[in-house]
């Protein structure tokens, strides 16, 4: 960056971090290519694709949702 933009007062964006979904979404379709390369049966690999998103989609809806209804805890 140069002297003159900076001392403009020019900004420049902040670079993109991944948050924790879309590293996961990196994960499971990094890991469902290796295992049709490896020589897996396509369908058993859209299976396992399918399982894994149902299962992040009840854990987002969990976490997002499980915290603003907290059950009482029975008095002893």
């Amino acid at each position: 960056m140069s002297r003159k933009r900076h001392a403009a007062g020019g900004r420049t964006p902040a670079p993109h971090r991944l948050t924790g979904t879309e590293t996961a979404v990196i994960i499971i379709v990094l890991t469902s290519v290796a295992l049709a390369w490896g020589g897996m049966d396509p369908g058993t690999v859209l299976r396992l694709l399918a399982g894994a998103g149902l299962i992040a989609v009840g854990a987002v809806v969990t976490l997002r949702f499980g915290r603003r209804a907290p059950l009482p805890l029975p008095i002893v």
